[in-house]
């Protein structure tokens, strides 16, 4: 008797795991997408010029580059200046000195320095 009232009881179980389960997918809506997972959000793409400045303002920089193209990026209040490895300041960066600037593309054909280097 031991035997079959285990039976019964593990059959019984086993039914009541098959009846839960099918109550929980009758409650799930299909009409409802399963989430997709978040994407990260994408940086936006930089570019490196090298170059030499030929015009320093309050707001932008202008230099040349090694085929001679000229440059002119935005220069904001988050624009991070080094000059010799220090931090610097955008008046700290003189017609003549060679750059390594971080740019990112705006609207049309804007850049803005996000990174200028001093060597």
């Amino acid at each position: 008797m031991t035997k079959v009232s285990r039976a019964l009881g593990a059959a019984m179980l086993c039914l009541g795991l098959l009846l839960s389960g099918s109550a929980v997918m009758a409650k799930q809506d299909p009409s409802m997408p399963a989430k997709a997972p978040q994407k990260k959000a994408e940086k936006p793409k930089t570019t490196t010029i090298n170059g030499t400045v030929s015009a320093v303002t309050d707001s932008a920089l202008t230099i040349i580059d090694g085929q001679k193209a000229e440059h002119t990026l935005a220069v904001t209040g988050e624009t991070k200046v080094t000059k010799s490895g220090k931090d610097a300041t955008l008046a700290d960066v003189k017609a003549n000195d060679v750059v390594t600037v971080e740019a990112v593309k705006g609207e049309g054909e804007t850049w803005t320095a996000l990174k200028i280097s001093v060597a």
